[in-house]
């Protein structure tokens, strides 16, 4: 036989190999992309239903400043409950119920109507019916209950099958007809095909969350999946490689090649990143995780470009994702003048963006960067999410309450306490230049005043979600569909409340088309914490933490007896425990009553994504 029929003979059994890797790295790709359709589909009708109202079709996008017809300012400072209360009256006696209480506080500016229904100016305007349509979650209650329990670390049993089918798919094609150490090569391209996947769910206008109707952080879990599969895959991939050439005696030779130099590149950016990405090394040093993700993620895409050039067509659908991304991110960021006040009571800095009073939905987040010097060099660098604490279209604008609760949090709180004062020796705030970006998240197409019923739990800081959206509601009135709303607030300190309450009676007084109630539980409190604090009706103060099935019992009752069938909504923000105690509640209530009212739908915002 001659040498080149024997070269021939040996290349064959080579590239067949090779075809084989290429149509199973396209196939993986393909089946990935037809399972996002049909979660896709399954959310077509809510979102169909979301934006059949029309105030809800250009909200949540772009942030921007709106002149207002109605001006009205709600009061947060720390000094705001010693403005409205009356210092003649006596401190609340806690061992007598929040029922005899009266109301010591004068009336609130009220807050501008905002009616459903868009003018030609943008404004909403009255005479639209809600369109609500119901999660798949109260249709299919059995199915549901089993998903939604949580199982590992916050994980539920629906995300853990998730994971697993896609782990699952992900090592077929790893493993179908080949080995590890003997072709290397299919690790390689399953590593490739997945690399599209990494961007997408890592971006923050995540393209997969948007056609599911969740945020970018709902998504966060599977690009932790997808870039520890990336990560093993791309090690297993060069040590297969370098087993091959060691027992070829190759190893020096192949070693010289540019391609590989760059494949060497490519992995100490992969495994930079899966270091980075660590629980650890974020918690220690989120300077480094930054540093690391930003870096690597930009140096990969052109050494996998220059290790293989059949790689450039994922590595062009990666780079377009992740250009659009920061080119969206870039029309979504403003930088303006904040201005920062402490919040000793409740341990925060509470951040006021007048130029910014519109284009966001209850619930959202924004991403806060801080420009002045006193946060520091690093502190200069880092960005952080938080949740927007107000409805839109306020005299205060955008208002964010920041808890301290790491160094650079604690840094902003200590520079808003270099305050300035005016020219009564009242505290007029420091005012600094941010940057924001978003808004991002929320409820998605969850439209919360279609349901006949709300209830909030929150913890601590976790307050700023209930407060968007229960002056949103309040703000509706009558457009809205909400009849029974009731808030759980689990404190540290009763102190924490103080500041709270001028906000929380004037919501009481003129929530006029709905039952609201507020429930306060300290768990560390003295009694002289309590000095001076008046509660208005519909405001209870107890120790203890909140019996959550309790307050979820009570909306379903009252909205069973005003005859609401359109659902109860739950939203849930905190620490990771109280999300995962409201979800087993929400999930164990009694079937039959989640059918009288029309289902109950949690919407989850945990600490720490």
């Amino acid at each position: 036989m001659s040498s080149s029929a024997q070269l021939a003979t040996s290349a064959a059994p080579t590239s067949n190999s090779s075809n084989l890797d290429m149509t199973l790295a396209y196939h993986l790709d393909i089946v990935i992309i037809i399972v996002i359709l049909l979660f896709a589909l399954l959310n077509v009708p809510r979102a169909v239903a979301r934006f059949a109202n029309s105030s809800e079709r250009f909200r949540g996008y772009l942030l921007r400043y709106v002149p207002l017809r109605h001006k009205s300012r709600i009061n947060l400072n720390t000094q705001s409950i010693y403005l409205y209360s009356d210092p003649e009256k006596s401190a609340i006696d806690l061992n007598d119920s929040s029922e005899g209480c009266t109301t010591t506080f004068k009336a609130l500016p009220a807050l501008p109507t905002q009616p459903l229904g868009i003018t030609t100016n943008g404004s909403p305007s009255g005479g639209q019916k809600l369109v609500h349509m119901p999660m798949l979650s109260s249709l299919v209650h059995p199915v549901t209950n089993i998903l939604s329990r949580s199982v590992h670390e916050g994980y539920t049993v629906g995300q853990v099958l998730l994971m697993a089918g896609y782990a699952a798919m992900v090592f077929y094609c790893g493993f179908y007809k080949s080995n590890p150490f003997s072709d290397p090569l299919r690790a390689g391209w399953v590593v490739t095909s997945q690399i599209p996947f990494v961007y997408i769910f890592a971006s923050k206008n995540n393209l997969v969350g948007a056609l599911v109707g969740v945020g970018y952080e709902k998504l966060n879990y599977l690009h932790r999946l997808i870039g520890r599969l990336l990560v093993v895959g791309a090690n297993v991939h060069a040590i297969g490689y370098v087993y091959k050439w060691s027992l070829a005696g190759q190893l020096s030779t192949e070693l010289a090649q540019p391609y590989i130099r760059w494949a060497f590149v490519a992995l100490v950016c992969v495994d930079l990143l899966g270091f980075g990405s660590l629980q650890f090394v974020r918690s220690k040093s989120y300077n480094l995780f930054i540093i690391t993700h930003v870096l690597g993620s930009f140096v990969f895409l052109f050494a996998v470009c220059y290790h293989s050039h059949a790689c450039i067509p994922y590595i062009a659908v990666a780079s377009a994702f992740y250009g659009l991304d920061h080119l969206i991110r870039l029309v979504k960021t403003r930088i303006t003048t904040a201005t920062l006040r402490p919040i000793p009571e409740l341990g925060l800095t509470r951040v006021e963006i007048p130029s910014l009073n519109s284009g966001w939905r209850a619930g959202q987040h924004v991403r806060l960067r801080v420009l002045s010097t006193g946060m520091g060099f690093f502190g200069l660098t880092e960005v952080h999410p938080f949740t927007i604490a107000n409805v839109e279209r306020t005299e205060e604008g955008m208002v964010l309450m920041c808890k301290k609760a790491g160094r650079w949090t604690t840094k902003m709180y200590e520079l808003s306490a270099t305050a300035k004062y005016g020219e009564q020796g009242r505290e007029v705030g420091k005012n600094v230049r941010v940057m924001v970006e978003g808004p991002y998240g929320g409820v998605g197409n969850t439209v919360i005043s279609s349901y006949s019923g709300a209830l909030f739990v929150a913890g601590g800081s976790g307050i700023t979600f209930a407060l968007s959206a229960v002056q949103e509601l309040v703000r509706l009135g009558n457009d809205s569909s909400v009849r029974t709303i009731d808030i759980v607030w689990s404190i540290p300190d009763a102190a924490s409340l103080t500041p709270m309450i001028p906000l929380f009676t004037s919501f009481i007084e003129q929530s006029t088309s709905a039952r609201l109630r507020v429930f306060v539980f300290y768990t560390r409190a003295s009694k002289g914490s309590f000095q001076g604090m008046y509660l208005p009706p519909g405001v209870t103060l107890a120790p203890g933490r909140p019996k959550a099935v309790k307050y979820l019992d009570d909306v379903v009752t009252s909205t069973q007896s005003v005859g609401g069938a359109t659902g109860v909504f739950v939203g849930v923000c905190g620490p990771p425990a109280l999300a995962r105690d409201v979800a087993g509640i929400v999930r164990v209530f009694d079937v039959h009553r989640k059918r009288m009212v029309g289902g109950i739908e949690l919407h989850e915002e945990v600490f720490g994504w």
